[in-house]
């Protein structure tokens, strides 16, 4: 009999988002797991890798196996790991399910993404899961995506420093159809900050505005979305340019000055 795993859920959407419900809920119903949600408080999206370090973290019980904290998703995962789980470690995190994609460049700037990262350097298999429409409401499709594939995803070993990033259709399970390996598309920006005035007659601006676009290439996780499929893109932790690396050694020198500096010193 196969060992029971331990599965930790966090989000960026906050603890009530009806998403991790979903997440939850599905995975509190399969055979073989167990689960603790450790999730931020409120609403953090866009948050990244942030870690709340000029204000103190509190932890809220939210019910059985169910803790807010008063920070960021790097935040809960990281005090769920190293406080609330640290004689009972997960095996497994799951960030999401995310209202909204983390596709292409915005896999920088998401709360989501940053939690299953965080997983990642701390040693776990790890997993961040986001529709790819931006207000669902019906998470039949991605819950039925879980049940039936979910096992097959976890089986394949991820390499040190990896996690897989999946967008999921939202809406009825039969508008999936099928699954893609992809790697991160390209994010189109404009209108990205939005100019109002207060009731004071005082400017000020908001970021969002019209929300990207996306360029049109085959392969890429925003074109498998469009075309109903779930998107899974592997991503590393390790941000290197291993290409340019190497193409940069000739700039490597001892001491202040380079080698025409020097020459022309002497």
């Amino acid at each position: 009999m196969s060992p029971i795993r331990h599965v930790l859920i966090s989000n960026d959407d906050g603890i009530d988002a009806p998403g991790l419900l979903a997440l939850e809920e599905t995975m509190r119903s399969l055979p073989g797991f167990r689960v603790t949600v450790v999730a931020p408080h409120d609403q953090q999206s866009a948050s990244s890798h942030s870690l709340t370090l000029t204000s103190p973290l509190r932890i809220l019980e939210r019910g059985q196996g169910r803790y807010a904290i008063t920070g960021t998703p790097t935040d809960s995962v990281l005090m769920a790991l190293e406080k609330i789980l640290k004689d009972d470690l997960p095996d497994i995190v799951l960030s999401g399910i995310n209202h909204g994609p983390n596709m292409g460049e915005d896999v920088i700037y998401s709360g989501t993404v940053a939690a299953a990262m965080e997983g990642t350097m701390l040693g776990l298999p790890s997993y961040a899961l986001s529709t790819a429409g931006w207000h669902p409401t019906d998470f039949s499709g991605p819950v039925a995506f879980l049940r039936d594939n979910l096992e097959r995803l976890l089986a394949f070993p991820l390499r040190k420093g990896s996690l897989l990033n999946i967008n999921l259709p939202d809406g009825p399970p039969e508008g999936i159809k099928g699954i893609r390996v992809t790697r991160l598309g390209t994010r189109i920006y404009r209108n990205v900050i939005t100019d109002q005035v207060d009731p004071h007659g005082r400017p000020y601006f908001w970021i969002g505005g019209k929300g990207p676009t996306w360029e049109r290439e085959d392969g890429t996780d925003f074109a498998a979305a469009q075309a109903g499929y779930v998107s899974v893109t592997p991503l590393l932790v390790d941000l290197t340019h291993y290409g340019m690396h190497q193409e940069m050694q000739h700039l490597e020198q001892d001491g202040l000055r380079g080698p025409e500096a020097t020459a022309a010193h002497d």
